[in-house]
This record gives structure tokens, sequence and C-alpha cells, in this order.
């Protein structure tokens, strides 16, 4: 990273227009909240290099009947914005947000993976589970996994 960056825990308000850019473009901002992103367990981890908003990250305690680890969270709505993509800013969102993880003792942390990101989350220790499916809109998809204890 040739730049400054600082992590930090975010409002949902301050994701949305991020994830809308990046991951749905074909939605409307109100679209772009998922199940689950207001529980007051779920937490979302900002990147900003200055004043702006570059890169972020969702944790949901949301488990997965195929994974029997004790405590998983699942990874949602990741994104980096596209001028800041391979800089190592969607490794600070996820590390932070794995480092957190690790505090509350969470075992287990579980994605729904795009083609495109596959690389970035074998880089980041995750693993692949399953078959390909298709998210409609969206595209093909794979679960990865990542053990944290």
């Amino acid at each position: 990273m040739i730049f400054e960056a600082q992590t930090k825990l975010i409002s949902l308000p301050d994701l949305l227009p991020l994830r809308q850019k990046i991951l749905k473009p074909f939605a409307t901002i109100d679209e772009c909240e998922n199940p689950g992103d207001n529980h007051p367990t779920t937490f979302h981890i900002g990147v900003y290099v200055g004043p702006r908003l570059v890169s972020i990250a969702t944790f949901l305690d949301e488990g997965r009947p195929e994974f029997f680890y004790g405590q998983s969270y699942r990874l949602r709505g990741m994104a980096t914005d596209n001028s800041y993509q391979k800089q190592g800013c969607g490794a600070l969102a996820l590390s932070s947000g794995l480092d957190r993880l690790r505090k509350q003792k969470v075992d287990f942390v579980w994605c729904n993976a795009r083609v495109k990101a596959f690389n970035f989350y074998q880089r980041m220790g995750f693993y692949f589970f399953g078959d390909f499916f298709d998210i409609p809109k969206i595209g093909p998809h794979k679960i990865m996994y990542r053990r944290l204890i």
C-alpha cells in the first residue's frame, strides 16, 4: 500500500453507496441493504484513504448447516472502489474484520464469493466448498470459508 489508510467501524448508511457502485450497480441504494445488516451482532468495516471510503466489508453472525465448527460469521458485501483495487485496501478491511472476530472467539468465517474474487480470498487463506451456483443479475459464485481458531 503506497498511501496511508485507516480502518474503522462504520454505519450501514455510510457503506451503501460503495456497495451499490461496486456490487449492485443495477439496484437502488435501498435495494443494496441485505438481511441482517442492522442486526445488533453485525458489524461493518470501512477503509478510508483521507476522507474517502474506499473499501467495505460486512460481518454477520450467520452459520451454514454444512459447517459445524462452533460459532461462525458470514462475510458479505465486501467491495473496494475500482481506483483502489489491488492496492491492499480490501485485504486491510478483511483482516480488520477477521481480527475482530478472533477477539470475539469466533471459530469460522464463510462467504459467497464471486468468480473474480476467488484469487483474493485464496490469498487471504480461504478455501472452496461445494459447487458453483448462480445469483441472478450477479453471476456465478462458490462458497469459500476460513477457520479462525
